[in-house]
């Protein structure tokens, strides 16, 4: 179930480290687009920016980076190489989007949410908040932006959940982290499940 909202000063205190360990360009870039944030008349764009970019780098073991357009990308290794897993986008509508693995039938069955109708719509188990989830394929999707395209194809689905910027940012937001924490196990239990290199002797 999402869990209660960290303070400001939780989200501040563990937004830095992840912010020290981007590389100096998407820093700078980091820092400019949370001045713009943090310049509206109140605080909460800047807050929730803060909060999901914080819970989607504390998933991944790889600096978050831009992706242009105010996105960002978050990596976790894949042998030799790396597999985008997460993005951020703040499409400049008062509205913040999480891109994800598609854990929705997981989600369902741990009781983080509850059907609302429409295939879209959900809503947070236990409250009549709504999330607003969209399902990402190679059908509706052939020509995703950069910041998503490589989280589709090769039998990989995505969602999106959108979050307002401008209402009361829970439980929407708790239980999008929620949401992220259920798709990072996939990836944790993988590596949990790989044999240990056989000592040398």
């Amino acid at each position: 179930m999402p869990t209660k909202a960290p303070s400001t000063d939780s989200i501040i205190d563990r937004f830095a480290p992840i912010l020290e360990k981007t590389g100096s360009k998407d820093r700078t870039r980091i820092e400019k687009h949370l001045a713009a944030c943090d310049a509206e008349p109140t605080s909460a764009h800047g807050r929730m920016w803060r909060r999901l970019a914080t819970a989607l780098a504390e998933l991944v073991p790889v600096a978050m980076q831009f992706a242009g357009n105010n996105s960002w990308k978050f990596y976790i290794p894949d042998g030799k190489y790396r597999m985008q897993v997460f993005a951020l986008e703040d499409p400049g509508d008062s509205t913040l989007r999480i891109y994800l693995p598609d854990v929705l039938s997981e989600a369902l069955k741990a009781k983080i949410l509850a059907k609302a109708g429409k295939s879209h719509d959900f809503t947070v188990s236990g409250t009549q908040a709504p999330l607003r989830i969209d399902a990402l394929e190679l059908d509706n999707s052939s020509e995703a932006p950069e910041h998503y395209k490589h989280m589709l194809g090769w039998n990989r689905k995505a969602i999106r959940i959108t979050l307002s910027t401008t209402e009361p940012e829970e439980p929407q937001a708790a239980a999008a982290h929620a949401l992220v924490t259920l798709a990072a196990r996939k990836w944790a239990n993988a590596t949990a499940a790989k044999p240990a290199p056989a000592a040398t002797p």
